[in-house]
């Protein structure tokens, strides 16, 4: 009888240290697997001017080619490892901070750095995109900045983009309600007066004029103007034109982007001095002093960027 009860009382006490174990092993399956799911990316797939791509979310090492994709990601306070600092905007100068990795110019950029950097995502504007599939080799790419000269269009296309990739549509959304409200406002308050213009820029002397399908459309088309010439060449770089020319269309507003502003020939005249002289002293908009010199660094370094658009509506504000 004593043996039977102590063979009994060393099964139990097997068995209770099998089950113990059991569970210890257990556990330590299900933590490693707790493990391998946090290092798991998820990602989504990304349509963009050069294709779909899968993009992982919430990236935290992202190289950007694109000042208006900084721009926005600044906005959203996100931050990128690597960016082009030649010509960087006025309104990005903190990126010149040594923290981020330069990488040239937007057009020649380093991309034996980029391919040091290991970066989790690669955002491009149309300035890089022979180097699409280069890059793409690299890491996830994809391609946005503005498109098809439509500043509006593609700023809502990119901010959401951006918004989908960090979790933050909602915040994305409000941006881009206050944007347009304060646009209607100030178009309705440009077509209730009736108001036309012409868009030019000046560089190197050279006098040139933008139509409503240009990089500078979005004054006649989101801001209300109508054009003093509605047979202007659609082209990306402008028409060149003559004084004569200003003087016979005579818009009520002359909107003047001065490139040389960013130009490398210190020694250059300004706009202003190219735009002053007998023949454009008797266009309407010099005598009632509504000749308009844009901000450079907003309309034409920058891109469709949260930051840009609210200072390109600041400035028709003012007018």
């Amino acid at each position: 009888m004593n043996k039977k009860i102590l063979i009994g009382i060393c099964a139990v006490i097997i068995g209770t240290l099998g089950v113990g174990f059991g569970i210890k092993k257990a556990n330590a399956k299900s933590d490693m697997e707790l493990s391998g799911a946090s290092k798991k990316v998820e990602t989504i797939e990304v349509k963009h001017r050069y294709g779909t791509t899968k993009v992982p979310k919430n990236p935290e090492k992202v190289v950007v080619l694109d000042y208006s994709s900084l721009d926005n990601m600044k906005v959203m306070g996100k931050e990128a490892i690597a960016i082009p600092k030649e010509n960087l905007p006025t309104y990005l100068s903190e990126y010149k901070d040594d923290k981020y990795v330069d990488l040239g110019g937007l057009k020649n950029f380093n991309i034996e750095k980029i391919n040091e950097l290991k970066p989790d995502l690669i955002i491009i504007e149309g300035r890089q995109g022979s180097f699409y599939d280069e890059l793409s080799k690299i890491a996830p790419t994809i391609g946005l900045g503005t498109e098809n000269n439509d500043h509006f269009k593609s700023l809502k296309n990119n901010v959401k983009i951006l918004g989908e990739i960090y979790d933050m549509e909602d915040f994305a959304d409000k941006q881009l309600a206050e944007i347009d409200k304060s646009v209607q406002e100030v178009k309705e308050k440009v077509k209730k007066e009736n108001r036309n213009a012409l868009v030019t820029m000046v560089y190197n002397n050279e006098i040139t004029v933008f139509g409503e399908v240009s990089r500078f459309g979005s004054i006649y088309e989101q801001f209300g103007y109508g054009t003093a010439d509605k047979d202007i060449d659609k082209a990306d770089h402008g028409q060149t034109i003559s004084y004569e020319y200003l003087l016979d269309k005579n818009p009520e507003y002359l909107f003047v982007v001065d490139k040389e502003v960013i130009g490398n020939n210190k020694n250059a005249p300004k706009a202003k001095d190219v735009l002053t002289n007998d023949l454009t002293k008797n266009m309407n908009a010099f005598k009632n002093n509504k000749i308009v010199y844009l901000d450079t660094n907003v309309w034409y370094l920058g891109g469709p960027g949260i930051l840009t658009t609210k200072e390109m509506i600041k400035e028709m504000q003012n007018i």
